[in-house]
């Protein structure tokens, strides 16, 4: 086991609630974490460890950075001066002030000669390619999976959900990756990813993200999306967003034999069909100019302000079901604070690159799920109201204030 000294890690006896004059602290395996034993017998003292927030915080921390750290190999020479560790526990700090990364190199909590410089962070992401940084986080992405799995944190049937997330930018539109969007924050400029969640204790949990281009095509992105899924998790509905409402998305969803349900467009033809009254489930045919168009139930409900929405389904719906169908919907995917409090984890920056752009937006999904993960820990094993549960901003204060040391103590021989 690994054994951590008070005088090494520079810990006060306030900090980690101990009266002795010197404590040892045994670390968690990097997979087990919360499956430590909730007792430790240190010489002829007993410590609890159930009843020490800030200890289970510290455990859990140090775990997640094992899990995700290990799997972000930044490009550099045997002499540099900054491991890769070093220079993500300094992205995670810009994250937790949701700073800009020039701006949070000023405050970041280490002596100015000790705390990389933002220049170094930029220069090892944008030698990178773009292919291996979705490389380096596919490969995270999966590790935070396995240990989900194994935590019973995917299990059973779940609901999924697709939709694109833009990062605002305000540099030239001839930027690679640069697309067009609706106008937002005061521009209608974008980078863009597609993703594709599972519902985690009430958070989305990203499975997979790919980045979108001009020449992206909506249906490849949805079968690359459900490829990927399919093989982590048993799919039960569909949640899209109404961007993929295509014919050829539909036939997709419909060809893997995916429950699904989206908003439908309001299209002549949609429209023609609210008119003849609410509440309906229509059979309905889209694409009808097309060689090959597809069905599906077209449900015309109205919400409680009074507003007839439709949505397109392959589940087998009355009109009796059509209020708490679309209600499932509304309630689950669309009243939300996800994306509220993933851009908690994401660092600003000014740069035109597209490469530390993507690695920074990949890394701020990363620490957003290990939140997710071990909140999800803490509420299996102490209970939903359990103080030890973790604020995406208690989050990232740990893990960057409760780990200061960038690699682990030496192994106990004993």
């Amino acid at each position: 086991m690994w054994d951590l000294t008070e005088k090494k890690w520079g810990w006060t006896e306030n900090q980690i609630g101990f009266n002795s004059e010197e404590v040892i602290l045994t670390s968690p395996d990097p997979i087990r974490g919360l499956d430590e034993p909730s007792r430790k017998t240190i010489g002829n003292q007993k410590y609890r460890f159930d009843g020490r927030k800030e200890r289970e915080r510290f455990k859990l921390c140090w775990s997640a950075r094992s899990i995700v750290y290990p799997e972000l190999v930044m490009k550099q020479r045997p002499n540099a001066q900054y491991e890769p560790v070093q220079l993500l526990s300094f992205l995670t700090y810009a994250a937790l002030t949701n700073d800009f990364v020039n701006d949070a190199a000023e405050n970041y909590p280490l002596p100015e000669d000790e705390a990389p410089h933002p220049n170094t962070v930029f220069y090892r992401t944008k030698k990178l390619s773009v292919a291996e940084v979705l490389d380096q986080f596919n490969s995270a992405m999966e590790r935070i999976i396995e240990v989900a799995c194994q935590r019973g944190a995917l299990e059973g049937k779940l609901d999924l959900a697709i939709d694109l997330t833009d990062w605002r930018y305000y540099g030239d539109k001839n930027d690679p990756m640069v697309l067009r969007v609706k106008p937002k924050d005061g521009t209608t400029k974008a980078f863009v990813l597609a993703t594709v969640y599972v519902i985690v204790d009430g958070e989305r949990f990203t499975l997979r993200a790919i980045p979108v281009s001009s020449l992206s095509n909506k249906e490849e992105i949805i079968e690359e999306l459900l490829d990927y899924a399919e093989k982590m998790v048993d799919i039960g509905t569909l949640y899209v967003d109404r961007e993929f409402f295509t014919v050829d998305c539909i036939k997709v969803l419909k060809q893997k034999n995916i429950k699904f349900l989206m908003p439908a467009t309001k299209n002549d033809r949609v429209k023609r069909e609210m008119e003849e009254g609410h509440p309906r489930v229509v059979d309905f045919e889209y694409g009808v100019k097309r060689k090959h168009p597809v069905n599906f139930n077209l449900g015309i409900v109205e919400n409680d302000t009074g507003d007839v929405k439709t949505f397109a389904t392959n589940h087998d719906v009355g009109k009796e079901d059509l209020e708490k169908l679309f209600d499932m919907y509304s309630q689950r995917w669309g009243i939300e604070t996800s994306y509220r409090v993933k851009h908690q984890f994401r660092a600003k920056t000014r740069t035109k690159y597209y490469e530390p752009r993507i690695f920074l937006f990949l890394f701020s999904v990363c620490l957003y799920n290990l939140w997710v993960l071990i909140n999800f820990q803490v509420t299996k094993k102490f209970g939903e109201d359990s103080k030890i549960y973790m604020t995406a901003k208690t989050f990232t204060d740990r893990m960057v204030k409760v780990l200061p040391e960038p690699e682990p103590p030496p192994i106990d021989p004993n």
